[in-house]
């Protein structure tokens, strides 16, 4: 084992730990037939490892996964546009998103597809649209692929031992996800915000955030128990993993706030969350999220955990309540008939 004071021993911990999850996270990808279920664990993977990647490479640690024709800007601006990018009827990203797709909230257009677990809403394609986007197939794969294969390049001497636990722990869940039913529909955008009075940069931020936060909780659902393991002095911990993931998505409504002040949706969840959240959940929550920097590494005690366990979910939860009071979506007879119409007048076209 490579020598290291306490702080680096942290930090090299903490990409271990990343890596790890993330490597396992596709472990089940790669074992479940299904390609709706697929597609979810992927838009999840290319999310974070885009993350990891940019940090572990900034911060001196490693770098790409094999030889790719990929330049540190394609990552950061991967990683920055899973962040930061906050649609705007006013921004050229978000503009070509929109013209791509179709979007259309004034007619009544088969513009979206909708992603449901059960009969609950996980995604809408809107926020994956770019994944799609066959020239930057290099790009994704290389991102996903790259958590474990630092491992295997920088730390060989546990790189086996992590695999042969990546094996034995990941079967049992194969088959729970295999038994989830995840069904796609086609649907309009204008019809799921008919009934509602916000503005155009609110609806298109719902499309955009809102499978973010559904795709996370589902994921913690599927992968619920709280998986610990050592390897020598290195403690490989699922729950500290989610944790931070989901300390990242929280930070980002704060940083949309301050993008777009248009956003008048977000002062509801706001207003929401003071009723229900611990004030000293936000410095623990953005302590929480830092470790994403591998620069530096922050201790939370046993206590900032307990208001960390308490409030994320709470937040989530209200986030995820304030958008579904904006949406409406039935696929009742009228749905039907409009979808055969949509599909004959496709059909002609073509």
């Amino acid at each position: 084992m490579i020598n290291m004071d306490n702080k680096q021993l942290k930090i090299i911990n903490e990409i271990l730990n990343d890596a790890f999850w993330l490597g396992y996270i596709l472990e089940i990808k790669k074992n479940i037939p299904d390609y709706n279920k697929k597609e979810i664990l992927s838009s999840f993977l290319v999310f974070f490892s885009s993350i990891f990647v940019e940090e572990t490479i900034r911060a001196g640690y490693g770098g790409l996964s094999g030889k790719r024709n990929i330049t540190l800007k394609d990552i950061t601006d991967l990683r920055n546009h899973n962040l930061k990018y906050c649609p705007s009827c006013n921004s050229l990203t978000t503009k070509n998103t929109i013209n791509e797709m179709e979007i259309d909230f004034v007619k009544y257009n088969f513009d979206l597809v909708l992603t449901f677990n059960e009969s609950k809403l996980i995604d809408i394609n809107f926020r994956n649209w770019e994944y799609n986007n066959k020239d930057k197939f290099e790009l994704f794969d290389g991102v996903v692929s790259t958590p474990l294969r630092w491992v295997e390049i920088l730390m060989p001497e546990i790189y086996e031992r992590l695999k042969e636990i990546l094996q034995e722990i990941s079967g049992k869940y194969i088959d729970k996800i295999n038994n989830s039913t995840i069904n796609k529909k086609s649907y309009s955008s204008y019809k799921l915000f008919k009934n509602i009075h916000i503005n155009y940069d609110e609806k298109l931020y719902i499309l955009q955030r809102y499978g973010l936060i559904k795709t996370i909780m589902f994921i913690e659902e599927i992968l619920n128990e709280k998986i610990s393991f050592y390897i020598g002095e290195f403690h490989f911990d699922f729950e500290k993993f989610i944790d931070k993931s989901k300390a990242t998505i929280i930070e980002i409504f704060w940083n949309d706030r301050k993008t777009n002040d248009n956003l008048h949706i977000l002062d509801t969840i706001f207003e929401e969350n003071k009723k229900k959240i611990d004030k000293t959940f936000y410095a623990i929550n953005r302590k929480c999220r830092n470790n994403l920097h591998y620069s530096d590494y922050h201790q939370l005690s046993a206590t900032e955990k307990q208001i960390l366990h308490d409030n994320q979910n709470k937040y989530l939860s209200n986030v995820s309540m304030i958008f579904d009071k904006n949406l409406t979506y039935n696929f009742g007879l009228d749905y039907k008939i409009a979808l055969f119409f949509a599909k004959l007048k496709y059909w002609n076209r073509t």
